[in-house]
């Protein structure tokens, strides 16, 4: 299958995040990923970075290396209250750790406790915890601490977004954190539509809405950013996208790395990584290279 007719079946699948678009997303690009995708890699599962059960993560490291490797750590989306870093039968996420393994990283894939048990800011605090984890045990797995980039797809990129921008919830303590990947992520909660999903994170009290998003806190970050869309994301996931582009335009008078992903949807852009005619690894690459300590 050539990208062309990739494309189309991901558009056939429409830009809505229901149950068999994203069932069909799954099953069209876990036919191009091939079985030995994890050759060459060792892999440690469900290292504990907390007390909780969801406080898990898997590493990713080229066997046989020494070094350590800088981190690419990536924090799955699924709407706030679903989602996991792996699944038993499933190359997903484990693909996106594989990628970085190849590509001269280490990658560590988290998961993180999820509403609406764990209301916000729960999914940033776990980032913390497990950047801290990184920071500590990280020598034991092949991992610089130093080197650190952070990673997260749609939820996963709102937890991101959030822990940058609310430094108050690390008390604003070093993290080593280089560079931040924002794929399809959510910025202000109060200018996108809310369901029962993200109120089922953030409440039902909207006038907290302002102070729990990531936009203004953000524009004061002086970390580089990496945004994605998808051509198929929903609408209210490129208007997200496009509000902070501008934002952060208007106040710095340059723009972030930007790269919309022709041909993907709002799930496919993390699945799709590394595939033939990708075109977000490239960009990860040099971008992560570019910004190395």
């Amino acid at each position: 299958m050539n990208f062309s007719e990739y494309a189309e079946q991901i558009k056939a699948l429409g830009r809505e995040l229901t149950p068999d678009a994203l069932g069909g997303t799954r099953a069209v690009v876990e036919l191009l990923i091939p079985d030995n995708f994890l050759d060459g890699i060792t892999v440690s599962r469900d290292i504990a970075y907390g007390d909780h059960e969801r406080h898990r993560l898997d590493v990713f490291n080229a066997e046989g290396g020494s070094s350590l490797k800088p981190v690419l750590l990536f924090v799955h989306g699924g709407g706030f209250i679903a989602g996991d870093k792996h699944a038993d039968g499933s190359a997903f996420y484990s693909n996106i750790g594989a990628w970085a393994a190849k590509n001269g990283f280490a990658g560590v894939n988290m998961a993180y406790r999820l509403a609406p048990e764990h209301p916000w800011p729960a999914g940033s605090e776990d980032i913390r915890k497990a950047i801290e984890f990184i920071q500590s045990e990280g020598n034991d797995y092949g991992l610089d601490a130093n080197n650190l980039f952070l990673m997260g797809q749609s939820a996963g990129g709102a937890h991101a977004a959030g822990y940058l921008a609310h430094p108050e919830l690390y008390n604003n303590e070093a993290h080593g954190v280089k560079g931040a990947i924002l794929l399809s992520a959510v910025y202000d909660y109060v200018t996108m539509p809310t369901t029962r999903m993200e109120q089922a994170y953030l409440g039902d009290d909207e006038t907290l809405y302002f102070d729990r998003s990531a936009l203004q806190g953000l524009l004061e970050v002086d970390i580089p950013l990496l945004i994605s869309t998808a051509e198929y994301d929903p609408p209210k996931f490129q208007a997200q996208a496009l509000q902070f582009l501008n934002a952060w335009q208007g106040k710095k008078g340059e723009m972030p790395n930007y790269v919309h992903m022709l041909g993907q949807n709002h799930l496919s852009v993390a699945l799709y990584l590394g595939l033939p005619e990708d075109q977000l690894a490239p960009q990860l690459q040099r971008f992560i290279t570019e910004h190395m300590a």
